[in-house]
């Protein structure tokens, strides 16, 4: 089985080295691991993958297409690096020759190799930093993007770095809008990186080049040598990859331009080596609120949506050859949610208006079941608690996809609806239909003067383990009667991880605040003290008055508040941006979550600022 195995990957990693840019990571049997660099980006938590099987199951199945495209997709690798993080040099000579070798070994091989590691170690709390981003933020359910320069090494100081997109006008010497910080594993009382106690800024600059903003959650190649994110106005819209220098520098109030800005639809190839460049790609006339880029590792291409219901494919982007932009009208005049490219079905999933619609990627048209129903159809009193604005949760393992939104089609209750991508009952079966489960009153006859917005969930652990059935979905709904959060546990008991009934936790689990909005939950399984998280933060959109973090562990249908949550220090004004993790550890201020606030304070950033925050996970502190 193990000579199938390998010879099967041999091919393929060939493909995923040439196509993604991790040519030189791979290496031959018994060789010292070589750098592998991570991404943690939105994209993380919306394309997920549940236990595949083995190639010899796949195979029995009549699915081993579809498995080799599984295993083979970055985010797949990525994932299971994640959850599965190899031994750092100096521990242990790790004997997997790849990445995707590891990953896939058969779990008596894995057990032998990881039963070698030092026993794990608790966290210390301790308290960390929060830096000023000046007057621009992470926008409400956007994320910043986490590199980890080598995940076989311990974390790097200066190389390891977090990148914001700030919803603000940029400002050459002034403020910026695409910023990043190193020297993040500082804090006190205790540092990795001395002398520092904060993180310093690694480098900052005016990224926009038509009095934009970017309103959206930046992206991150491979080597994190780039970004790639979205710059909005009233009356256009534009692609940007930005290539950076650290040797430009900046901070969040006094940016740099880059060295290099090429003509707008000019290739980054055009860039010059050792020199920052901004790379600008067109989009159409309309703004984009709500839609984040989906960068597509094996294809090359970005997908992205406007406010006017239009779904952009740019190809290529980070490769060589001149963009091309082609254009699908999905919801004619509604903004579109960020678009999610199952790698599995060969769709693009995207919300727009009330709908969830499913796109073939390869031809750029509507497939022949193209929408789904999932808020009710009226206009909400003209707010937007039946509008999707967030991107679907895709499990391209088990074929999944599903969305969320405040006011379901019954016009009653918040909903979580489960669809299959693939086979009859998908968009390119008979008829595409799916399962809706209520997660509390929704806003009833859409009659509400406020928005109070259902984010995203998250799976836990369990829901990746050997089998999908024993897993849980976690989500801030509504409380059964009225209008405040509540945290909601759904089982994935059902037959091939069907949704089952949910159970909702209280709103004691929450502070109790009328329409007050959690930001999109953030889960993450702690190797180091074997401890699953659970993240999210709350507040009032547009209020510097109220605003919590909070931070649980679960455990089956067990939820339990983490010491220090709700965060009391550094304040989470207004509530959070989305969270997003870093290293598994247990050296100083490593495995943490970061974030913006949504609202100004006086502290600890200073009058007028927003923050940029980091805390340790088991400690919020």
């Amino acid at each position: 089985m193990k000579l199938t195995r390998r010879l099967c990957f041999k091919s393929a990693l060939t493909i995923l080295a040439l196509g993604t840019g991790l040519a030189g990571t791979f290496l031959t049997r018994g060789e010292p691991p070589r750098r592998f660099g991570l991404v943690e980006d939105w994209t993380t938590r919306h394309v997920i993958f549940s236990n595949p099987g083995t190639a010899v199951e796949a195979l029995a199945q009549g699915r081993i297409a579809q498995w080799y495209r599984t295993v083979n997709d970055p985010r797949y690798i990525m994932q299971q690096l994640r959850r599965n993080p190899a031994p750092r040099a100096g521990l242990l000579s790790e004997p997997f020759s790849t990445p995707t070798e590891r990953v896939n070994a058969p779990a008596e091989e894995l057990r032998a190799v990881d039963a070698q590691r030092p026993p794990p170690q608790a966290p210390k709390p301790r308290r960390d930093w929060a830096v000023s981003l000046g007057a621009g933020t992470v926008a409400q359910n956007m994320f910043p993007a986490k590199f980890t320069f080598n995940v076989n090494q311990a974390p790097s100081c200066t190389n390891d770095f977090v990148v914001y997109g700030l919803n603000h006008t940029g400002a050459t010497s002034g403020q910026g809008n695409v910023v990043a910080f190193n020297q993040l594993y500082s804090g006190s009382p205790s540092t990795s990186c001395s002398p520092y106690t904060v993180a310093q800024p690694y480098w900052a600059y005016n990224a926009t080049n038509h009095s934009g903003t970017v309103t959206t959650s930046p992206l991150l190649s491979l080597d994190g040598s780039k970004v790639i994110y979205v710059e909005s106005s009233s009356s256009a819209s534009y692609l940007h990859i930005l290539v950076w220098q650290s040797a430009d520098g900046g901070t969040p109030t006094s940016s740099k331009v880059p060295t290099k800005i090429l003509s707008t639809g000019t290739s980054v190839s055009s860039c010059t080596a050792g020199a920052s460049c901004l790379v600008t790609i067109a989009l159409g006339s309309h703004s984009v609120t709500y839609s984040s880029p989906f960068y597509d590792y094996n294809g090359d291409a970005v997908y992205v949506g406007d406010d006017n219901g239009t779904l952009y494919k740019i190809a290529p982007v980070l490769n060589s050859g001149t963009p091309v932009v082609i254009t699908l009208t999905v919801s004619s005049g509604n903004p579109l949610s960020s678009p999610v490219y199952d790698y599995s079905s060969g769709n693009i999933f995207v919300g727009g208006s009330t709908n969830l619609y499913a796109v073939n990627a390869s031809t750029m048209a509507l497939q022949s079941h193209p929408l789904i129903q999932v808020g009710e159809s009226g206009t909400c009193n003209g707010q937007s608690n039946n509008v999707l604005r967030e991107a679907p949760i895709v499990d391209s393992s088990n074929n999944w996809v599903y969305e969320w939104v405040t006011t379901g089609a019954d016009d009653t209750h918040t909903v979580v609806v489960q669809a299959p991508t693939t086979g009859t009952n998908s968009p390119t079966g008979t008829n595409w239909s799916a399962t809706v489960e209520n997660i509390g009153e929704g806003d009833s006859s859409c009659n509400s003067s406020g928005t109070f917005p259902t984010s995203s969930p998250a799976f836990d652990n369990n829901y990746y383990g050997a089998s999908v059935t024993t897993g849980h979905l976690w989500i801030c709904g509504r409380e059964a009667s009225g209008s405040q959060p509540e945290l909601w546990e759904i089982p994935t008991s059902g037959t091939g991880g069907a949704l089952g009934s949910p159970s909702a936790k209280g709103t004691s689990a929450l502070n109790a605040v009328t329409h007050a909005v959690c930001s999109p939950f953030t889960e993450f399984y702690n190797t180091s003290n074997s401890t699953d998280y659970l993240f999210t933060g709350e507040g009032l959109s547009g209020s510097g008055g109220f605003g919590s973090l909070y931070g649980f562990t679960i455990s089956g249908t067990t939820v339990t508040a983490i010491s220090g949550s709700p965060l009391t220090y550094p304040t989470a004004a207004g509530g959070t941006s989305g969270i997003v993790i870093d290293n598994v550890g247990t050296a100083n201020q490593e495995s943490s979550i970061y974030f913006s606030t949504l609202a100004t304070g006086s502290s600890p950033c200073g009058s007028g600022n927003f923050c940029a925050v980091k805390l340790t996970q088991a400690g919020l502190n």
